[in-house]
């Protein structure tokens, strides 16, 4: 039995192009996103005004567990599967599973760092502004215009040769990658 990131849909096309190669539903992941950045915003917004740290320490152990699961099997992760409830009637948008799975490990990166910092070193200050604000840049473009900047910098990766390129590249949302 193979073990997959994603599902395979037999006959599936994306662009008017063959796409045997695992999927998720973008829907889904825009949903997910989005409910990341209200509750991300949130807690940015009572740390950065009123000092108020609490909400900020629950959210970046939420949001790194969150990104764990998803890069396991993003259908058991909360707010990814709270997302796909919510979506669950509109037509799926497919795209490719290999970068979304690379911008969330870009997200458990920042999440892993925001909690060293927090936990391990009791730094508060521009670094986390930084790193916050990223992650809510990120989450913001992918909810509210649907752009994966992680999926964008997956084909640059690729295009550098700092990343193997796969027999049949996968569609990212939109059409916005170079699909072979």
């Amino acid at each position: 039995m193979k073990i997959e990131f994603g599902i395979t849909i037999p006959g599936l096309k994306i662009d008017g192009k063959k796409a045997p190669y695992p999927v998720l539903n973008e829907r889904d992941c825009r949903a997910g996103a989005g409910i990341m950045l209200a509750l991300g915003i949130i807690a940015f917004v009572l740390a950065f005004f009123q000092g108020a740290y609490y909400f900020i320490d629950i959210i970046v152990v939420l949001f790194f567990m969150e990104f764990l699961i998803r890069i396991i099997d993003p259908s058991i992760a909360p707010f990814y599967f709270l997302g796909s409830l919510i979506v669950r009637e509109m037509r799926p948008e497919y795209s490719g599973a290999a970068q979304k799975r690379f911008a969330w490990f870009l997200g458990l990166l920042m999440a892993s760092t925001m909690i060293v910092l927090i936990y391990g070193f009791g730094i508060r200050g521009p670094i986390n502004l930084l790193i916050c604000m990223t992650c809510l840049f990120l989450m913001w473009s992918e909810s509210a215009f649907g752009v994966c900047i992680g999926c964008k910098m997956y084909y640059g990766l690729i295009s550098l040769g700092l990343i193997k390129k796969p027999k049949v590249a996968p569609a990212c949302p939109g059409g916005v990658c170079p699909v072979n």
